[in-house]
């Protein structure tokens, strides 16, 4: 396939990470299981770094492989994901947290993964894309193999190419669709407008890796224990709503007991006021009283003398 220097790469999968994505930020949509040779991910704010095992990998951020770069990820569906070398792919969406919204939208702009899905695509309810120049395709809980190559490349006719293993996905272009089966390949060239097509055999651009192995029963392994993932994954969602609620719980307690603080101190200033008020009143009453009588005590007085 032809390849672009590797800054140039990087570039454009950050112009469409930041044209695309309008997620929260830091959703993790999920982390490395293996990487090898040259590895990129580029998060939103156009920053590249190079990922090890156990690294997250978020929502709206893009992947680059060199030409002999490779990145497995275990996705938070419970789904799996095999970049292969010559890569770009961004993750415009993806929402695992075992709700009927649950969503994901991959871009892949250049080169090939592998992917099992998890249990997002489970639910017709649920949409699962997988998006490229040409073509949406829409993933049905399967194995499948998607396969971008541009123009000037001499791997085969550019286009889009979408291989399935298990399941099945659909193709689909303004011009028509096509549903795509195990051991089946379908076809959307990169230049006019056409619907999608099945070939005649799986074409050989499809090149597995070495790590092709650890695919082998794969889907099987995922399926059987999805609906308990799903279920983790609920309650882990649930107790991170319950611990992120709780300092703000305790900040309006705080506060309500602040203003109730408030409100008695300001209670407690009126009662001493009005003592002092009262005191007062008191005090000029028994001077007004006093004045009044000592004029009464002096007649008194002179009255006594005389007798």
């Amino acid at each position: 396939m032809l390849r672009l220097p590797i800054a140039a790469v990087l570039v454009l999968v950050a112009q469409l990470a930041c044209a695309q994505n309008t997620a929260e930020p830091e959703r993790v949509a999920g982390t490395v299981s293996l990487v090898e040779g040259d590895v990129r991910f580029l998060d939103a704010k156009l920053q590249a770094r190079r990922p090890k095992q156990g690294d997250a990998i978020y929502e709206g951020e893009g992947v680059v492989t060199g030409a002999d770069g490779e990145v497995h990820l275990d996705m938070q569906d419970g789904g799996y994901i095999g970049v292969r070398p010559g890569t770009r792919l961004n993750i415009v969406n993806f929402k695992a947290e075992g709700g009927q919204d649950d969503s994901f939208v991959l871009s892949l702009l250049e080169g090939s993964f592998r992917a099992v899905s998890g249990w997002i695509t489970r639910s017709s309810g649920r949409r699962a894309e997988v998006q490229t120049h040409t073509v949406t395709i829409g993933i049905r809980g399967t194995d499948y193999e998607p396969l971008v190559i541009p123009e000037g490349s001499k791997a085969g006719e550019a286009g889009t190419y979408n291989r399935v293993n298990i399941g099945e996905t659909e193709m689909r272009t303004a011009q028509g669709s096509v549903v795509v089966r195990p051991n089946q390949a379908g076809f959307v060239p990169h230049r006019g407008a056409g619907a999608p097509k099945l070939l005649d055999r799986i074409p050989p651009v499809f090149r597995p890796t070495h790590n092709e192995k650890r695919f082998e029963g794969l889907h099987l392994r995922i399926h059987q224990n999805l609906e308990q993932k799903r279920q983790q994954r609920i309650q882990q969602i649930e107790q991170h709503r319950r611990a992120k609620a709780a300092p703000a719980k305790a900040t309006r307690f705080q506060e309500a007991q602040q203003r109730e603080r408030q409100r008695e101190a300001q209670k407690s200033a009126l009662r001493a006021q009005k003592n002092v008020e009262e005191r007062r009143r008191l005090q000029q009453e028994h001077e007004r009283a006093a004045k009044k009588g000592a004029p009464e005590e002096r007649r008194k007085h002179r009255a006594e003398k005389r007798e």
